[in-house]
């Protein structure tokens, strides 16, 4: 592992108690469940619709490639409307400049097969802080990475089971009704594992709380570069059709008979007056950038 850090000092490791039964109000909105793989009428295997349509297809022309990523023909959620980051603002991302984090670094994982490529993604924690973070599909994990481009460093990385992964949800993102936060105009995804059990308040109120049930990606913001619209490596749309099926083909394995559900609709971020992640945010401090000669 590069530079000397030992992976399992910063390992979370999630785990599913598969014999407690689910509790607390179901999810609500139109919904997809994964089950026995479906040949009629061109259905996608083991994906089977249920519920009112949500107007999330959203297929966009597909872009020039990108220097460091691959066209995605698959775009779901909807980007921020207006918003443009020509080549000089996204060269000051270092991870768009290069990104050092190869297969080859990753040794020690090789046991577990990638499924799809290193994609880097903008993750939004409970505080609605947005850091930078590189993602790994595996056959029955995923990996989020916290890397640091400048240092060529690996600070933390977390595993997720996929077989306890029980709602996963694509669509806008919206804040409470009572909220003063502005409106963020573009969408993404979360994955839950909380089985329908909401957060307690000393976990949503904790700002370095590590156990909550879920996790929360939008597209890299070098996706606002036109080169880079429809690629791979930024647009988490993709990430999303690979989970869907790697959730699926997990769930054959370890729960047969279940179902994992798939929700369309608003994703809640429950922010209502946080100046601090406004600063945050617009200021990209989740993100390794060159800021005029200042790097962090």
């Amino acid at each position: 592992m590069a530079d000397g850090i030992n992976p399992q000092s910063n390992f979370v490791d999630e785990h599913l108690d598969d014999d407690k039964p689910p509790g607390g109000k179901e999810f609500k909105g139109a919904t997809l469940q994964i089950d026995a793989p479906s040949t009629q009428n061109g259905e996608e295997p083991g994906v089977g619709y249920a519920g009112p349509g949500s107007n999330f297809n959203r297929n966009r022309p597909g872009s020039v490639i990108g220097r460091q990523s691959v066209r995605s023909t698959a775009s779901r959620t909807s980007m921020r409307p207006g918003v443009i980051k020509t080549e000089r603002m996204s060269d000051q991302y270092f991870s768009y400049k290069v990104i050092p984090l190869q297969e080859n670094n990753f040794d020690s994982l090789l046991f577990w097969k990638s499924m799809c490529p290193m994609i880097l993604y903008n993750m939004i924690d409970h505080w609605n802080n947005e850091r930078e973070k590189i993602i790994l599909l595996t056959e029955g994990s995923i990996l989020v990475f916290k890397y640091n481009f400048i240092l060529n460093k690996l600070e933390e990385w977390r595993r997720l089971l996929l077989h306890m992964v029980d709602h996963i949800a694509i669509g806008d993102f919206k804040y409470p009704d009572k909220s003063l936060m502005p409106d963020r105009e573009h969408g993404g995804i979360q994955i839950r594992w909380n089985k329908n059990e909401e957060p307690g308040w000393a976990q949503k109120w904790n700002p370095f709380c590590t156990t909550l049930p879920y996790m929360t990606f939008s597209h890299h913001p070098v996706l606002y570069n036109p080169k880079e619209n429809e690629t791979v490596t930024y647009n988490v749309d993709e990430f999303y059709e690979h989970l869907v099926q790697a959730v699926s083909e997990c769930y054959k394995k370890k729960r047969p008979g279940e179902k994992v559900t798939i929700l369309e609709g608003p994703i809640l971020i429950e922010s209502y007056a946080s100046i601090s992640s406004l600063i945050y945010n617009q200021s990209g401090l989740g993100f390794f950038m060159d800021r005029n000669g200042i790097c962090f």
